[in-house]
């Protein structure tokens, strides 16, 4: 989900379409549970309250650490400009070069390039399949808002298996630019 609530629907509406989401993309959610919001500069992350995790320093790399189970989700928030992602002309590019940096000894999985938000903020989604710190594959799913000023990325990792790319998916989906 891009975080966004669909326009006309009370907030409690859009809170239960986005539980629902979470629960068909096989997320572990309590019932009625309310997902969690996090503000992240201009973008916010909505995750699933299965997620758990000690609050970081403010102004801390990363500015987001989650776990459920094996998985972990992170976030982080760079003070690296893009105005390369924002020109027509030099913006495929750019995206290839980012992907590219992302993928690097890794099989990728999935990739979508889009713009999300009221300003069209230059996203990349990628998927990827690699061999993890302890050598166990595992599956990375992450979302990369390419803000003119500033990077923010959200990555999750999981094993390597059905479930474990659906939760990872699921998790980065909620990062999206507050407009």
């Amino acid at each position: 989900m891009s975080g966004a609530r669909p326009a006309g629907l009370a907030p409690r509406r859009a809170a239960a379409l986005v539980a629902a989401a979470g629960l068909v993309l096989g997320l572990a959610a309590p019932a009625g549970a309310q997902p969690i919001t996090v503000t992240i500069g201009p973008a916010r992350l909505e995750h699933d309250p299965a997620w758990s995790g000690e609050p970081v320093a403010e102004g801390g790399a990363p500015a987001l650490v989650r776990r459920q189970g094996p998985a972990i989700l992170t976030v982080t928030r760079t003070a690296a400009p893009n105005p390369a992602a924002w020109r027509p002309r030099t913006r495929d590019a750019y995206l290839a070069e980012v992907e590219a940096g992302l993928v690097a000894g890794a099989t990728r999985l999935a990739s979508k390039r889009r713009a999300l938000g009221q300003a069209g903020v230059p996203t990349l989604d990628l998927t990827l399949r690699r061999r993890g710190p302890a050598g166990a594959a595992e599956v990375v799913a992450v979302r990369v808002l390419l803000f003119r000023t500033m990077t923010i990325a959200a990555a999750a990792a999981a094993p390597d298996d059905r479930a474990g790319r659906k939760l990872v998916e699921g998790a980065v989906a909620g990062l999206a630019p507050v407009r």
